[in-house]
């Protein structure tokens, strides 16, 4: 029976090439031959004047990898040239040559002699060596999609220069191409803006005193990240949320919102309904300076406006919108949104751009130049397809890599309002949505990982341990090597246990370029009391316990099969080669749970943590249990102590509000008897990425000794 495994790699350190190759994504065409290239000291790289900045990354790698420094000329013994004649292969497309007398990389264009270079680079073994072989082989290959994306969150967490730079090599390593960076939210300003400074000075900083954080990045950073990007392939695409999202900016200049209130900014998640002002003319000055100044920063083809989860009850009241609401005779507020995004569009095609938003803009009626980014709703991305206009696939089930890779002990926490994100999940799945003609299918260009940073926000710990840049990392990886051969390698060419297995050899790549991952589980194989394991990265062991007790480094390793008496108590862990990164536990999950009936487990109250007689509110976590708004039922389901739990009030409340969102108050009571001990939560104002909290208000009839589980599901919509 398999039990489950998730992947990683390693590489033996060797000067002899290969036995087989593992490249990420998968190449179109791959054709070995009989000899190999030896790569030492007497190397050249000949290039090209197009390929030159290509040239100075493969130099680098190579002096990381052979520790010493390889000569750039016009001629040598690895050649690299752009040449239009191969325009078959497309933009990105790359034709790559390993023969006895040398190396040879050509592509019709430079993103092309840059992706072919990744290539390159991965039929070099790991580790530091002063000279290897390569095998002798032919390769032709272009991508599936021209837009292979990862969205960064910068504004709920501010990420600096120095990691957004390192995030764009772990990107190009892996072919993708675009990086969308979300510089504007409700909680953040992250981009300076030089007519209008208190966006950064007010909008880019929340909290106060020790407490005070955030950051902005200059015009001069955002000038040198994209100098970077493009060496690397890359396009970065800004994302200046509208109409919604916007409170940063409305912190510093009031007058943007409809009422002109004062707001500080904000320390937790939440979605304000302060829009920007659709009807002042003012508005719509800022926005056209501040495209302007997006524009002459960022030279991408498009600009991203969000355009999701607007509230309209501001817009309802303010007179200036249903103004400009009626001289246009629009029907409402969506109608509205609508109008303002065509505006929008409109400004920057003059600038020669065109706007991306999220799905949620397909519906307030966009053009068919808009690009939509699908993210919520599925069936957008066919409304869209059909409708002409560009579709960059981001679906919450399949690329939203702030959701954890599991549920298992040890996970490092994430968004938790969705279902984790398995590597599975990341890779086996077809952007193209069901239903539509080969024309169509055109339109869908691309796939986006995201990666949201909002779980900061209401997490705090999350701050520190393990803090951004590691946290970014591990969620990215490996997920962002399942995206990348999504959308580069056609559909009828992926296979998951072909990418498992050449996965083994790149997480040691990502070992050797100091990036941190999420190892995998080992692969367990049970035949009755036998239980054997296949490590799931190259050079690493699978080390066992057989008495219940969490298996270490040091723990026996698991070598052909091992007789287990109870598999209840057998567990087991990957160990990375160099014998200090292991992988979360494999262990039986729990049996399931017995009160199902009741729905999904909330918590457990427990003797001397309730009240003595009187209420004690307990809290409990439901975040991802809440999922949307609706009627939910809470139950308390006594299981042991000497005294009832008697209920008195249960409420609901989201992030940090002290207001609560839901409230049922009566009294209930559960033990030996049990009487209305379910209450009923109905739920308006549910947002994405919040936390939710139940609140109950019990205690123990005659004392504090009382235990039970609190079970919660969702009764009506």
């Amino acid at each position: 029976m398999l039990l489950t495994a998730l992947m990683a790699s390693a590489l033996t350190l060797a000067t002899q090439p290969p036995a087989t190759l593992s490249l990420i994504p998968k190449p179109v065409s791959v054709t070995q031959a009989s000899g190999a290239f030896v790569l030492d000291e007497h190397v050249v790289i000949g290039t090209d004047t197009a390929s030159r900045p290509a040239a100075t990354l493969l130099s680098g790698w190579l002096k990381a990898t052979t520790g010493r420094a390889t000569k750039i000329a016009s001629k040598g013994s690895i050649t690299m040239k752009v040449n239009p004649s191969l325009a078959k292969l497309g933009a990105e497309g790359y034709q790559l040559e390993v023969s006895p007398k040398g190396v040879s990389l050509s592509a019709p264009k430079y993103a092309g002699i840059v992706n072919g270079l990744q290539t390159f680079r991965q039929l070099w073994p790991t580790g530091k060596v002063p000279k290897f072989t390569l095998p002798a082989l032919k390769i032709e290959d272009q991508p599936a999609y021209a837009w292979r994306g990862m969205m960064l969150d910068v504004s709920r967490y501010f990420m600096d220069k120095a990691y957004v730079l390192h995030f764009l090599d772990i990107m190009a390593a892996h072919k993708l191409n675009v990086l969308h960076l979300h510089l504007i939210d409700d909680q953040g300003w992250r981009v300076e803006i030089k007519k209008y400074p208190k966006l950064t000075e007010i909008g880019g900083f929340r909290g106060e005193g020790a407490a005070r954080e955030g950051g902005f990045y200059t015009q001069a950073d955002i000038k040198e990240m994209v100098a970077y990007a493009a060496a690397r392939n890359i396009t970065i695409v800004p994302e200046i949320e509208l109409p919604a999202h916007t409170l940063s900016a409305v912190c510093a200049y009031p007058w943007l919102a409809c009422t002109g209130k004062q707001h500080t900014m904000p320390t937790t998640h939440f979605i304000s309904d302060d829009l920007y002002c659709a009807g002042k003319a003012t508005t719509w000055t800022f926005l056209s300076d501040v495209l302007g100044e997006l524009c002459a920063l960022f030279p991408s083809p498009y600009i991203h406006i969000g355009g999701d989860e607007a509230k309209y009850t501001k817009w309802k009241a303010c007179p200036d919108c249903q103004k400009k609401k009626t001289e246009l005779g629009l029907a409402d507020e969506k109608a509205l949104q609508g109008w303002m995004t065509r505006e929008v569009e409109a400004i920057l095609a003059k600038k020669g751009r065109r706007i991306l938003g999220w799905d949620e803009i397909l519906r307030c009626g966009v053009s068919p130049t808009a690009g939509i980014m699908p993210w919520a709703d599925p069936k957008a991305a066919g409304d869209a397809a059909r409708s002409g206009n560009p579709v960059m696939m981001a679906l919450t089930d399949h690329c939203y890599f702030d959701f954890p890779e599991s549920k298992l002990r040890g996970e490092l926490q994430g968004a938790g309002w969705r279902p984790p994100v398995t590597l599975q999940a990341a890779y086996d799945w077809n952007p193209v949505p069901t239903g539509l003609t080969p024309e169509q299918q055109k339109n869908v260009i691309g796939v986006q990982g995201c990666l949201w940073t909002d779980m900061f926000l209401h997490k705090p710990e999350l701050k520190t341990n393990p803090g951004p840049a590691l946290y970014g990392d591990y969620f990215t990886l490996p997920r962002a090597a399942a995206l990348a051969e999504v959308a580069w390698t056609s559909q009828s060419q992926r296979s998951f246990p072909d990418f498992t297995e050449r996965m083994k050899r790149q997480y040691v790549r990502y070992s050797d370029y100091g990036w941190n991952f999420r190892l995998p589980l080992p692969e367990l194989v049970r035949n009755g009391n036998q239980v054997s394991a296949v490590c799931p990265i190259e050079g690493g062991t699978v080390r066992y316990t057989t008495d219940g007790t969490d298996p270490t480094a040091s723990s026996p390793e698991l070598k052909g099969t091992v007789t287990v008496t109870r598999f209840e108590d057998f567990k087991a862990i990957t160990l990375a080669p160099d014998g200090k990164r292991t992988s979360l536990i494999f262990e039986t999950v729990a049996a399931a749970n017995q009160f199902k009936q009741y729905g999904t487990k909330l918590g457990e109250w427990k003797s001397g943590k309730v009240g003595d007689r009187k209420p004690l509110p307990v809290e409990f976590d439901a975040t991802g249990l809440i999922s949307s708004d609706g009627t939910y039922q809470v139950t308390f389901v006594y299981t042991g102590g000497r005294e009832r739990l008697d209920i008195d009030k249960v409420e609901v409340f989201r992030n940090a509000e002290t207001t609560a969102l839901a409230t049922d108050t009566h009294h209930g009571f559960t033990g030996g008897a049990k009487k209305d001990n379910a209450y009923t939560l109905k739920i308006n104002g549910y947002q994405t990425g919040a936390r939710f909290t139940v609140r109950a208000h019990i205690y123990g009839d005659e004392g504090s000794d009382s235990n039970g589980v609190v079970l919660i599901k969702k009764i009506s919509d």
